[in-house]
């Protein structure tokens, strides 16, 4: 059997995987107890690996508030000098099944999302979505208000929704991309119907548990039209975790930023990260008063969900999404086009109706990228170099990172 039929072989077991897995949220739990490899010392960060002292400022501002959030060190000048020091493991989130959305951190304590594919058995996790605030972690913030917000993340938030997804028996993913298919979500970036619908399924059992502090934490909950999406990368997370075991596939199953670097990888060689400079994600300003050169590149690992064939991949069915960043529906269009150019499948439960029907894009194979020279688009918010975000839109999937990955796999 040729070289090239091997790698088609393989595709099709991904394939498989991608099209059928059935990641199902089950529960929440503190990081260290349920994330492959974590320790008291290990901080999870997104994107490809990059040595500490090349951490741009949101990230090593991160870093070192969830090191003084586990105890290790009592500031931020002290924490530092840990990281630097090699005495705190600084890696890349996917490289243990998990992911972290912008510049947010993942450390022993925190709760995380636990999702569990009921197909293929693999396990992914998150940290939760900290809420509309702007001061927060996930955008390279910390002081003594960060951390409340840390800590009531931990209790009582992350308490009183475990009970009550525990109670609940598992929140099916797939049933709600099912549900709310046609609404104008497209899942990365905007996600208020998917999270809305998540909220009815889970309402019935947060008003079941018994927390004292249950009515603050509904409250805060209903409100986080955001809330979907870190449920879903820990969702992909339970997905790719599978995938990645297949040899020789030239399927992308992972991909991320840390502001610097921004890398794929590929079912056939696992964690091996295919990275090159970060793209700018370019679109609309929060602040009028931003420019380019305000950016940082690419952050962040929530476009783990594109690996699935949402965000940019099915920007037309999100397409106020897209008109808000600047570009016209005619873009949206064309930048699904791109991504089935690309793919080698189509999702058959998320049909989008102002798309004749037709499922989002999934599987991108690298080698086709290369063959076509068509790069896909992802969607994503844009951060500020000294922490903050700067706005939204979209950037294309570098070409060097393909390049790699078809070597790589060859």
């Amino acid at each position: 059997m040729s070289a090239e039929r091997r790698i088609d072989e393989a595709n099709k077991k991904v394939m498989n995987i991608l099209m059928n897995a059935r990641p199902i949220w089950k529960d929440i739990q503190q990081a260290i107890d349920v994330i492959p490899g974590m320790t008291k010392q290990t901080v999870l960060i997104p994107g490809p690996p990059i040595a500490a002292d090349r951490l741009p400022i949101p990230l090593k501002t991160s870093v070192c508030g969830a090191v003084i959030h586990e105890g290790l060190a009592k500031d931020m000048e002290s924490a530092w000098e840990m990281v630097l020091k090699g005495k705190i493991r600084v890696e890349p989130a996917q490289d243990h099944d998990c992911s972290c959305a912008a510049s947010m951190v993942t450390s022993a304590s925190m709760p995380v999302f636990v999702v569990e594919d009921r197909i293929f058995k693999g396990r992914g996790y998150c940290t939760l979505h900290p809420g509309l605030k702007s001061k927060v972690l996930r955008w390279g913030f910390y002081d003594e208000e960060v951390e409340k917000d840390l800590q009531d993340l931990e209790d009582p938030f992350s308490i009183v929704l475990g009970e009550a997804v525990r109670k609940s028996g598992g929140i099916d993913l797939v049933t709600v991309l099912s549900k709310t298919a046609g609404m104008g979500d497209e899942n990365h970036n905007r996600q208020p119907a998917a999270s809305m619908y998540l909220a009815l399924q889970m309402l019935p059992y947060l008003l079941g548990t018994m927390h004292p502090e249950k009515e603050a934490v509904i409250k805060e909950y209903a409100k986080n039209h955001r809330f979907f999406l870190q449920v879903m990368m820990a969702g992909v997370e339970s997905i790719t975790t599978t995938a990645k075991k297949v040899p020789l596939s030239s399927v992308m199953v992972g991909m991320g930023g840390n502001g610097m670097e921004f890398g794929i990888q590929v079912a056939g060689t696992g964690n091996t990260w295919y990275k090159t400079n970060a793209p700018l994600v370019l679109g609309i300003f929060l602040d009028p008063n931003y420019t380019k050169d305000d950016l940082l590149g690419y952050l962040g690992d929530s476009c783990v969900t594109e690996v699935y064939g949402l965000g940019g991949m099915s920007a037309i069915a999100g397409p106020a999404y897209v008109h808000t960043t600047g570009s016209t529906i005619e873009d949206a269009r064309d930048r699904t086009e791109r991504a089935r150019a690309v793919s080698l499948g189509e999702h058959t439960f998320g049909k989008i109706p102002w798309d004749g029907f037709r499922g989002y894009p999934v599987g991108i194979d690298v080698r086709k990228v290369v063959e076509l020279n068509i790069l896909p688009i992802s969607h994503g918010g844009s951060g500020l170099k000294t922490g903050g975000q700067a706005g939204a839109g979209a950037a294309e999937i570098p070409m060097e990172c393909f390049l790699k990955a078809v070597a790589g796999i060859s």
